[in-house]
């Protein structure tokens, strides 16, 4: 397979938690429908947990009523079947403020993706000034790359905003020129603590999965219409197959004859790139996606499983350098060791636990050792 001629999410780090005393009005209003209650400090957010006091719908609705106009945001868990409370102060916005910088970006990455797209096509170099309508030429590539990034993104937005926490708009990355697909992927940043592994599951699983859903099809549909061609020496780049993948051609793309090769076309490649970033964002180490995800399923055991992975990209570093790279943004920025949850004791219920080792397996599936080859 050849080519012709990266979206993360992250979470804010360990939150300093200490208890404090109730003066908020919401902890007022709150006290008296819980058991057990909580306060804490968690940053620049009070947090008040505890559990309903009379479990019913009309309990749950007073509350609700009673929170309406304070400035706080919360939520309700079952657990063990009882209700859990969860109220925050401040309120997240329903809108994030920053969101005209969200647009922009947006704008930016469509138009640098574009571009990337027309130079995939075949368009010269200087065709933005001489022949600026060719740049309609990479709008199935464009299209087909930010659906994937989109859908990523937002599958972490909604999953947080279901818990109604404070979270951005994915804020999408334009890098026109410098890379050859136009962007360097797209970041949403949370604003509020995750508080139980519960929720960490469904923040940090939705992204990878919705991802995949959208690249899958993507993916099917541009190996179905990619050409296969004599083999020349020296034409393209040699891209890494994933076992995804490699199912994806066995079972949609055309025969490929002794001699000639499966040069992909500009949405099989984006549909590629859509398995590159979900793998990479699934390694199991520290705020990335896998580490959150493996930090739900075992608790301080993901810590062993991010220091092995970490030597293995060391290994494989010797195959493609791009390895040594991603170990140093590991070491320095993202971290081997995931932080702790507020409520690091609540089990994961079955169908947490399944979606988590489904998540685990997309990872393994989309996974390949050397991405690139000359």
């Amino acid at each position: 397979m050849r080519w012709r001629f990266w979206s993360r999410q992250r979470f804010v780090p360990e939150p300093d938690v200490e208890e404090i005393d109730h003066g908020h009005p919401a902890e007022g209003v709150a006290l008296a429908a819980l058991e057990s209650p909580a306060v804490f400090r968690v940053g620049s957010n009070r947090v008040l947990r505890g559990w309903l006091r009379y479990d019913s719908t009309e309990t749950r609705a007073r509350l609700e009523a009673a929170l309406q106009p304070l400035d706080v945001s919360w939520f309700f868990e079952r657990v063990d079947g009882r209700t859990r409370v969860t109220v925050t102060h401040p309120a997240a916005p329903a809108l994030p403020r920053e969101w005209p910088w969200n647009l922009l970006a947006f704008v930016l990455t469509a138009l640098s993706t574009l571009i990337a797209g027309a130079y995939l096509e075949g368009a010269p170099l200087d065709f933005p000034l001489r022949d600026p309508g060719r740049i309609a030429q990479g709008a199935p590539f464009a299209a087909s790359l930010l659906g994937i990034l989109a859908a990523h993104e937002f599958g972490h937005w909604f999953a947080a905003r279901r818990y109604r926490l404070d979270v951005t708009l994915p804020f999408f990355i334009p890098l026109p020129i410098l890379s050859p697909i136009g962007t360097l992927g797209a970041v949403i940043k949370m604003k509020s603590p995750i508080y139980t592994r519960r929720m960490l599951l469904d923040v940090g699983a939705s992204g990878p999965l919705a991802g995949l859903a959208v690249a899958i099809p993507v993916t099917i549909w541009g190996v179905a219409h990619s050409a296969v061609l004599p083999v020349e020496p020296g034409a393209g780049i040699m891209l890494g197959e994933p076992l995804l993948f490699k199912a994806i051609v066995a079972l949609f793309g055309p025969p490929v004859p002794e001699g000639q090769d499966l040069y992909l076309g500009n949405v099989a490649f984006s549909g590629w790139i859509g398995l590159l970033v979900t793998a990479l964002n699934m390694l199991p180490v520290g705020q990335l996606d896998g580490g959150h995800v493996m930090y739900s399923l075992l608790g301080k055991k993901q810590h062993a499983i991010g220091w092995l992975f970490f030597v293995v990209m060391l290994v494989l570093g010797w195959w493609w350098q791009g390895w040594y790279v991603w170990a140093a943004l590991i070491l320095f920025l993202i971290r081997i060791r995931h932080p702790a949850v507020l409520d690091p004791h609540l089990e994961l219920d079955p169908a947490r636990k399944a979606a988590g080792w489904l998540a685990v397996a997309a990872f393994a599936v989309c996974f390949t050792p050397v991405p690139f080859q000359l």
